[in-house]
């Protein structure tokens, strides 16, 4: 109870002060917020489970902060040529103060999702799971992927008006391909043996995270707004409705990097570490 305790009052008071436009107080309240929902997501999990992404991480559960960093500064980086957010600020700030800021602040992105999807497969494996068929995964088809993925990132900086939405799709396309491939725990693992538990409680998780990221974002400074070309309308918080469907696909992108950059950065025992609590089967590598 001690991390869903510490959880609920780091996150209502961050939550106050955000909403409050307290100067200087209000401005640096995203981190300790978001610390505060990662709090809540495992104190659930061990209320309910015993168990938590964080009894199971330990000390490396840290390395999800570290990782997190330049997967969002990969997003603000494709968001230069679509232009589908921009940031608020209640008074000009430095672009050294911003990317320091912003840093600290994206650092809890990662955590955030993996910590709710946990929570979200408990769940679902609780229920059984969510089954279908398994089927052959091919080499070519790994190909093939990658090859559309590398063509919807350049037609985003060709036509980013009508293809934005490819900023959702196209990561997943190229990276999850190589992470099975080199054996390394995916979701195309998964799904190839007609397990598609994990994929379904990433996305629904996503959904759930993205829905708390719009509604703490309302009223805060600094804050985000959209600028999405024909489908801005209906707006829930700052983000349209048909926005929310990117979530899902948010949420795989997540989960591959990660695993990804796991692997590089310790080994791909420490990135199976990190999966542990859906899966103990050992990848198997792509059919010819």
């Amino acid at each position: 109870m001690g991390l869903l305790i510490t959880g609920i009052l780091l996150c209502a008071t961050s939550w106050a002060v955000a909403w409050s436009g307290v100067p200087l107080y209000s401005e640096y309240t995203f981190f300790p917020l978001w610390l505060g929902y990662i709090l809540v997501a495992n104190g659930f999990a061990e209320w309910i489970y015993r168990d938590s992404l964080i009894r199971r991480m330990r000390l490396s559960f840290l390395l999800l902060f570290l990782v997190s960093i330049p997967f969002w500064w990969f997003f603000e980086f494709l968001n230069l040529t679509v232009q589908n957010w921009n940031y608020i600020f209640p008074h000009p700030i430095s672009q050294t103060n911003f990317a320091i800021q912003a840093s600290i602040d994206f650092s809890t992105v990662v955590p955030a999702v993996f910590s709710t999807s946990f929570l979200a497969f408990q769940i679902l494996s609780a229920r059984t799971g969510i089954r279908f068929p398994s089927f052959e995964i091919r080499r070519r088809w790994l190909s093939v992927s990658v090859l559309i993925g590398a063509v919807s990132l350049c037609l985003l900086g060709l036509f980013p008006e009508r293809t934005f939405p490819l900023v959702w799709i196209a990561p997943i396309l190229i990276v999850e391909p190589f992470i099975y491939s080199l054996g390394y725990p995916s979701l195309l693992a998964k799904v190839k043996k007609g397990d598609w538990t994990l994929p379904v409680a990433i996305m629904l998780a996503t959904v759930v995270t993205g829905i708390f990221w719009e509604m703490w974002n309302f009223y805060s400074l600094p804050k985000w707004v959209y600028t999405v070309p024909y489908v801005g309308f209906w707006k829930i918080f700052e983000m349209p409705l048909l926005g929310y469907f990117g979530y899902p696909f948010f949420g795989l992108i997540v989960y591959s990097f990660t695993i990804f950059m796991f692997s590089i950065l310790a080994n791909s025992e420490t990135a199976r570490g990190l999966v542990s609590w859906n899966d103990s089967d050992q990848q198997v590598r792509a059919s010819d």
